[in-house]
């Protein structure tokens, strides 16, 4: 057994003994700055592709902005990665000092991807997944981060600025019915940093 499938199983078990009971993890970690990032050949690739749209967006001739893969699969699944760079990125501020990074796609019932909150060089890397299902009596979700890392090409950023990132993160955490669910995204990604009152995923 390797040392993540180590890890992995002891996080799996500390998670499931004692920690159903928390809030989502708060944990925030140190970004790293990667000046050289836009020149990443990722970038030119994504050049040649046309964007992915969430439902509420305006389509246009966008070039594409992540090939962040991200999936979640139960502690008991195998894991399906089919589909899993089909999403966006959407950099704002949203009434705060608070960047929001939402990497994810959107339709017309509900979304699931990543949100970053970066400020004063610190992140923290959220896992959501969200529908217009409601069923009584499900459990709020809950997150445990195992691993995140995040790249950036700027320390700071005003509207109007061109972000260039890349994230990994590991996480698990109990959804909406209580399963054990695990969930990895890594990849590079891009926006152009817009100010909005309310974000939307």
């Amino acid at each position: 057994m390797n040392k993540f499938s180590q890890l992995l199983c002891i996080s799996v078990a500390l998670f499931v003994s004692g920690c159903q009971n928390k809030q989502n993890s708060d944990q925030w970690d140190n970004a790293c700055l990667d000046p050289g990032l836009p020149k990443n050949i990722i970038y030119h690739e994504l050049d040649q592709k046309g964007e992915i749209f969430s439902f509420y967006e305006k389509h246009d001739k966008s070039k594409r902005t992540s090939n962040v893969s991200y999936f979640s699969y139960g502690i008991h699944e195998k894991r399906d990665t089919s589909g899993t760079t089909y999403n966006n990125c959407r950099a704002y501020y949203s009434g705060s000092d608070t960047l929001l990074i939402n990497i994810g796609i959107n339709g017309p019932f509900g979304g699931q991807g990543l949100l970053i909150k970066y400020v004063n060089k610190k992140f923290n890397t959220e896992a959501y997944m969200h529908t217009d299902l409601v069923i009584e009596g499900e459990m709020a979700p809950n997150q445990k981060i195992i691993y995140q890392k995040l790249s950036l090409n700027k320390e700071n950023y005003e509207i109007g600025d061109s972000l260039f990132g890349k994230i990994e993160f590991k996480s698990i955490d109990l959804d909406y019915s209580g399963d054990t669910i695990l969930r990895s995204g890594h990849g590079n990604f891009r926006a152009l940093v817009k100010e909005q009152k309310k974000l939307k995923y």
